[in-house]
C-alpha cells in the first residue's frame, strides 16, 4: 500500500474502514455488510445515491451506487450534465472480489474524506459492488484454489450455475437482463470490469485488457490508445505498480515460448461493450499476489482511469458519439476473428522457474521460484477478421420466435412490428449438417453448421413479424445476434434449434414403392443413386438408401434448416409501428 494511502486509512474513523482494511486485508465483507457500507456513504454524502437495478433469483437486490456532485441520480439528469458516465462493476465472478473493496474505498475517498473529490468534477460514477450477489453468498474458504486471499470469498457463477461473463449476448440470466436494462437506460460512456487472473506466475500485480482490434469502432480504439495506453497505464506504473496487457502463455508450462492474445467474442463484457460502441477496460489483478496488493492495485487502476476521464471528458464523449453515428451507417461488420502468426518481441517480467517431468500428471510441469527473471519473448497480439458480412438494410423475424425478439429488445435494439403481411424477395440462409456439442456450455448445447446464402428468395412474413432496422446505434449487436455465423449468434446458442428437426417421416414400404417409380421416370436419378452406392457406408444402410429418395421427393420438408429470419438488402418502407 502506498504511504499516502496508509496515512489516509490511519486517519479515518473506524466506521469508515471496510472490513478488508479493519482486518489487515484478511477478510472481505458479506452481502449485508456491503450494503450497509453503501448506505453509510449515502447517509453522510450528498454526492451518493444507493439504489437497486434488479433482484437476483434468490431475492437479493442488485446494488447500484451512483456518485455525482450534481446529484444527477437518474439517466436523464446525468445526460443533462453533459458529463461522461463511467460504469464500474465488481464481483461478476464473486470469488474475484478485489473490485468490491477497492471501489468502496475509492468512493469513500471521493465523497467522505474528499481526498479524490476531483474524480467527480467531470464524471458520474455508477458502481456495482457485487454484480453476482447470489454467487457472492456461496461464501467459503475453498472457492478459489489459485488465489491468495481473502480468507473467504464468493463463488464464480450464479445460483443457476451461469457465468455472467459468458452471458452478455444470449442474456439467459436474470442478472444479465437487469444489467442490460441498466446499461440501455444509462448508456455509460466507459465500462470497467474488475477481475482476478488465473494462469501463470509473474511479477506484474495488475494486468488488463481493452478492446482495440477490428471489433472496436475506430474512434473508441483511438481513445483507448491515447487515454488508457499512453496516459493512464504509465501513471499506474509511476505510482508503484507493475502492469501489463493481459497474459496468455502459448505454453502454460514454458513462459519462454511466448505470449498470445485470443480472438474476441461478445459474450464477454469487453467485447460486448465494443459492439455497443463503448470503450471498456478489464482489470485482472494477479491471483498470486496477496489481497492487500490486489485491492490497492485495483484501487489505483480505477483512480488513474477516472483521472484520465476527468482530464479530457470531451474526448471520451466525442469518441462515443462518433462510434454511435458510425454504427448507424451502412457498412461491413466483422463477426469471426483469429490471431495472426505475426509476433513482436516484448520483455516478460517473470520469476525463475524450472521444468520437470511429473510423476503425477505424466507430463512436463512448471515449478515457479521467487527470484526475478526477465525474458525476451514473442507476443502474438494482432487480431484480424476472417468472417465479415455486409449489413442489410433490415432483418425480419417471424413473430413466433419470441425468445429471440425478447433478447433483441433487452439489448436496446429498436424494433418495428408489421401491421400487415408483407411479401417480396428477401435474402436468407440455409443451414446444413448441424452438430451439437455433447456437454452443455452455460446451460446450452452450442451448435455448429454449414451456411449457404440464399439470394432474393420469395418469402411471406405475417403481421406481427418484427423488423430490425440497421440504421441505429445498436446495429452491431443485432448483426452479431441475427447473422448465423456470429460466434454468439442466436443460432449458435440454440435459439433456433427447432429448424434442424425433421418432423415428418415415410414408412419403408411406402418409400420402396415410390423409389422404384422415381427411378423409372428419371435416368439421371438412377445414375446418381448408383454413384452413391459406391460408398460402403451408404450401400450398407437401408435407412440411408431410402432416405436418398425421400429427400428428392415432393414430400420432403424443404424448410428443414431454412433460417426463418429474412434479410432486407435494399432500403424499403414497411407498414410497421414501433415495438414499445
Amino acid at each position: 500500500m502506498t504511504t499516502a494511502l496508509v496515512m489516509m486509512v490511519t486517519a479515518l474513523a473506524a466506521p469508515w474502514l471496510t472490513r478488508a482494511e479493519r482486518t489487515g486485508f484478511v477478510e472481505t465483507s458479506r452481502y449485508e455488510e456491503t450494503l450497509q457500507d453503501c448506505r453509510r456513504l449515502e447517509k453522510d454524502s450528498t454526492w451518493i445515491k444507493v439504489t437497486s437495478f434488479g433482484r437476483s433469483p434468490e431475492g437479493r437486490d442488485l446494488i447500484l451506487v451512483i456518485a455525482s456532485k450534481d446529484r444527477a441520480f437518474d439517466p436523464d439528469a446525468a445526460r443533462r450534465t453533459g458529463k461522461p458516465v463511467v460504469l464500474i462493476q465488481a464481483g461478476i465472478h464473486a470469488g474475484e472480489i478485489d473490485g468490491k473493496d477497492a471501489g468502496l474505498m475509492l468512493l469513500r475517498d471521493i465523497s467522505v474524506s474528499k481526498r479524490h473529490a476531483a474524480l467527480l468534477e467531470r464524471a458520474i460514477i455508477l458502481f456495482m459492488p457485487i454484480y453476482n450477489v447470489d454467487g457472492h453468498e456461496r461464501f467459503g474458504a475453498f472457492n478459489r484454489i489459485n488465489q491468495d486471499g481473502p480468507k473467504e470469498q464468493g463463488w464464480r457463477v450464479t445460483s443457476r450455475n451461469l457465468n455472467l461473463n459468458r452471458d452478455y449476448m444470449k442474456a439467459d440470466a436474470v442478472e444479465t437482463r437487469a444489467w442490460l436494462k441498466l446499461f440501455t437506460s444509462w448508456w455509460p460512456d466507459l465500462l470497467i470490469d474488475c477481475h482476478v487472473t488465473d494462469g501463470a506466475d509473474y511479477r506484474y500485480d495488475v494486468t488488463y485488457f481493452a478492446e482495440t482490434g477490428p471489433n472496436a469502432p475506430p474512434s473508441v480504439a483511438a481513445w483507448i490508445k491515447s487515454a488508457v495506453e499512453d496516459h493512464a497505464m504509465p501513471a499506474l506504473d509511476a505510482s508503484g505498480h507493475l502492469s501489463s496487457p493481459f497474459i496468455f502463455l502459448k505454453d502454460d508450462a514454458d513462459p519462454a515460448a511466448g505470449r498470445v492474445s485470443f480472438p474476441p467474442t461478445p459474450r464477454f463484457s469487453t467485447s460486448y461493450a465494443a459492439l455497443q460502441n463503448r470503450p471498456s477496460f478489464l482489470i485482472e489483478t494477479h491471483m498470486l499476489k496477496d489481497y492487500r496488493t490486489r485491492v490497492i492495485g485495483t484501487y489505483d487502476t480505477l483512480r488513474v482511469l477516472l483521472e484520465e476521464v476527468n482530464r479530457d471528458a470531451d474526448a471520451l464523449k466525442e469518441a462515443v458519439k462518433l462510434a454511435d453515428a458510425r454504427a448507424a451507417r451502412p457498412g461491413t461488420v466483422p463477426l469471426v476473428f483469429r490471431t495472426t502468426d505475426r509476433a513482436g518481441k516484448v520483455t516478460f517480467h517473470g520469476v525463475a522457474y524450472r521444468r520437470e517431468l511429473s510423476e503425477i500428471s505424466g507430463t512436463v510441469r512448471i515449478v515457479y521460484g521467487s527470484e526475478p527473471l526477465d525474458l525476451e519473448v514473442d507476443r502474438s497480439d494482432e487480431i484480424e477478421p476472417v468472417v465479415s458480412v455486409e449489413k442489410p438494410s433490415a432483418y425480419i423475424v417471424p413473430p413466433q420466435w419470441t425468445e429471440a425478439i425478447d433478447v433483441l429488445k433487452a439489448h436496446g435494439v429498436r424494433l418495428l412490428r408489421l401491421k400487415e403481411p408483407v411479401t417480396g424477395a428477401f435474402d436468407g440462409y440455409r443451414l446444413t449438417e448441424p452438430s451439437w456439442q455433447a456437454a452443455p456450455f452455460e446451460g446450452r448445447h452450442m451448435v455448429t453448421f454449414k451456411t449457404e446464402r440464399i439470394k432474393a428468395e420469395q418469402r411471406a412474413y405475417p403481421a406481427g413479424s418484427v423488423v430490425v432496422p440497421t440504421d441505429q446505434r445498436t446495429s452491431p449487436v443485432a448483426v452479431h445476434l441475427l447473422e448465423p455465423q456470429g460466434p454468439d449468434s442466436f443460432v449458435a446458442w440454440g435459439f433456433f434449434d427447432a429448424i434442424f428437426e425433421q418432423k415428418e417421416y415415410a414408412e419403408a414400404y411406402v418409400m420402396e414403392k415410390l423409389s422404384r417409380e422415381m427411378l423409372a421416370k428419371d435416368p439421371g436419378l438412377r445414375a446418381e443413386f448408383e454413384k452413391a452406392l459406391a460408398d460402403p457406408a451408404f450401400s450398407s444402410s437401408p435407412a440411408r438408401r431410402l432416405d436418398f429418395f425421400y429427400r428428392r421427393s415432393p414430400w420432403w420438408d424443404n424448410r428443414i434448416g431454412l433460417y426463418p429470419v429474412g434479410l432486407v438488402m435494399s432500403p424499403r418502407e414497411f407498414p410497421a409501428e414501433p415495438v414499445p
